[in-house]
């Protein structure tokens, strides 16, 4: 009996063992420079980032290069949001409407089916900041998944607003997840400057 008895025990130490090996992270982002209507700009136009912002602003997105840093951190998946009605290229032709968007609670269209999460058990979800808040195609997937019992930690850019209602808004749309930790920093930033102090964030929160 003490044998079973033992035998028992290992195989739930190695059952918990396995399913802590199983769970994993995956990093999903929305980036307004991916999400633009691209028809009447030329190719040199749409691979500058001034499109995006204006002309002030680095050739490379620093929320894409926080993503990069996470991927060769973490080695997890990356998925990108894509919506189907896109954007003006321009930052000021498109902030007036984001902030329809989000009174009207526009509901957009994703360009294809949302991530499967069920063995997700970390989710670090970046986004740029509008209005003091997410852009609404983020609103929208917090309101389309359910990410109970998994730790998310959330990065953004902004023009000096921080995460500002951010935050308050993601936990009120998914309030059994738990964020562990939340990290914004400035559009204008250098990408050095932004990845090293990016990096200090994720020691910070990192196991």
């Amino acid at each position: 009996m003490r044998k079973i008895a033992l035998l028992l025990a290992l195989l739930v130490m190695v059952g918990g063992v396995i399913c802590q090996a199983e769970a994993k992270s995956l990093i999903i982002y929305f980036d307004y420079s991916e999400n633009i209507d691209t028809t009447n700009l030329d190719v040199d136009a749409i691979s500058q980032a001034s499109i995006a912002e204006d002309e002030h602003i680095r050739d490379r997105g620093n929320l894409l290069v926080m993503v990069d840093i996470l991927k060769e951190r973490t080695g997890a998946e990356v998925y990108s949001l894509s919506i189907l009605e896109k954007y003006q290229p321009r930052f000021d032709d498109m902030v007036e409407g984001a902030q329809d968007d989000k009174d009207n609670d526009t509901q957009f269209t994703f360009a294809q089916p949302l991530p499967d999460l069920t063995d997700v058990d970390r989710i670090y979800f970046g986004s740029p900041i509008w209005w003091y808040d997410m852009p609404q195609p983020v609103i929208n997937f917090f309101q389309r998944v359910d990410l109970s019992g998994k730790k998310i930690a959330y990065f953004s850019i902004n023009r000096g607003s921080g995460n500002s209602g951010a935050l308050e808004l993601l936990e009120s749309l998914q309030p059994n997840a738990q964020v562990v930790g939340e990290y914004s920093l400035s559009a204008m930033q250098d990408n050095d400057s932004a990845a090293a102090e990016f990096n200090e964030f994720l020691d910070s929160i990192a196991g």
